[in-house]
């Protein structure tokens, strides 16, 4: 009897230890045929892993490869999600997710990234995604050390966005800002404006991007707050607008009917494209003034007296050419900022607005209804 309760003793343990420890590698193969079967949900892409380990409430899942169907793919050497939760509706939550030292991309372009964690993420079911339920994925990301490689690398120190969810599940509104965003001058190389920027002796911008954004899944109506591109010492381009039947789900859907439907219901209600220079304007006249012998006034009073005529000429909209023509006049003597409402009488087909821009550049200002002002103060 001794020796019986001694082996008891020493087992016990043991096998409470044993059952525990297989109950965790449940968990964490789990975890892995979870993400498998959303992937293969999606009908775009495949999910593969080489292995899933768990301690304590979190699960490391290693070799994870993301493979579209266009070849495009995403590899990540290890992802842990920690704080792991079932939901009701299938799949699961996880407070946090690491995904650090990833690789995306395909042929012509390869993105890395050194860091990276995602808050409050969601992994729905398969039958959530096939059905197009509405889902927030992550609430909160930071990505640093990312290089966009390909022929002209361009480097990003760091990147965060922060999303809000509706009642629904849906996602209502995102905030983003990208800083440390490393431009080579190269990468416009052979076209109208690497020459320009050639001629201005410039190598690098670097630029710091901000993105707010919201969205009404109920009315499919979705606002731009903000799309601003802030470049020190050189100028600020900035976007605002407003679109309406705008069906995000549907947008992306794998049945190309419903996807193809849903771009064709999308419509631009407004929107403002807004020009801040902050030395720009001033390198570009004296570049000219130096190719061309003269001053900036002289190049200054060149564009003012011909070559924008000249241009505006191919424009029909008569009474737009003459307002941007004054608009211009002011912001180059005194180039401070230029901007362009645009304000259709009604809502334009997004489409329209794309082939038009291809096509028929001249026209837009009849099919989108600009105004053109100059030096306006920015309301914030």
């Amino acid at each position: 009897m001794p020796a019986l309760l001694l082996r008891l003793a020493i087992c016990g343990p043991l096998l409470a230890f044993s059952v525990s420890a297989a109950s965790a590698q449940a968990d964490a193969d789990l975890v892995g045929a979870r993400l498998v079967a959303a992937a293969a949900a999606t009908e775009r892409a495949t999910l593969t892993y080489d292995g899933a380990t768990a301690t304590g409430d979190s699960v490391t899942v290693t070799g994870v490869t993301l493979t579209a169907k266009d070849g495009t793919a995403v590899t990540i050497p290890s992802i842990v999600f920690s704080g792991i939760v079932d939901r009701p509706a299938g799949g699961f939550f996880a407070a946090l997710v690491t995904a650090d030292a990833g690789t995306a991309g395909g042929e012509t372009r390869t993105a890395t990234w050194a860091t990276a964690t995602f808050d409050q993420v969601i992994v729905p079911s398969p039958d959530e995604i096939a059905s197009g339920a509405p889902v927030t994925p992550f609430l909160g990301a930071a990505i640093g050390g990312i290089n966009l490689g390909g022929d002209v690398p361009i480097g990003i120190a760091s990147a965060t966005a922060s999303i809000t969810s509706a009642p629904d599940g849906s996602p209502s509104g995102i905030s983003a800002r990208a800083s440390g965003v490393k431009i080579p001058a190269a990468l416009f190389a052979n076209s109208v404006a690497g020459v320009l920027l050639t001629m201005m002796q410039y190598q690098e911008f670097v630029a710091d991007i901000t993105l707010d954004g919201s969205y009404d899944s109920a009315t499919g109506g979705g606002a731009l707050q903000r799309l601003a591109i802030d470049v020190p010492e050189t100028g600020r381009i900035s976007l605002s607008g407003q679109g309406s039947g705008i069906a995000l789900a549907d947008a992306v859907s794998p049945d190309p009917e419903i996807s193809k439907e849903a771009r064709a219901s999308a419509r631009l209600d407004q929107l403002t494209l807004r020009l801040d220079n902050a030395g720009f304007v001033e390198r570009l006249l004296d570049a000219q003034a130096k190719m061309l012998g003269g001053t900036r006034d002289d190049i200054r009073a060149q564009l003012i007296g011909g070559a924008l005529p000249l241009a505006l000429s191919f424009v029909k909209n008569e009474p737009f050419r003459a307002e941007f023509l004054a608009a211009a006049t002011v912001f180059l003597q005194n180039p401070r900022s230029l901007t362009i409402a645009f304000r259709p009488a009604e809502p334009v087909p997004l489409g329209q607005v794309f082939r038009t821009a291809a096509r028929a550049p001249m026209t837009l200002p009849d099919l989108l209804s600009p105004a053109v002002e100059a030096n306006t103060v920015e309301l914030q």
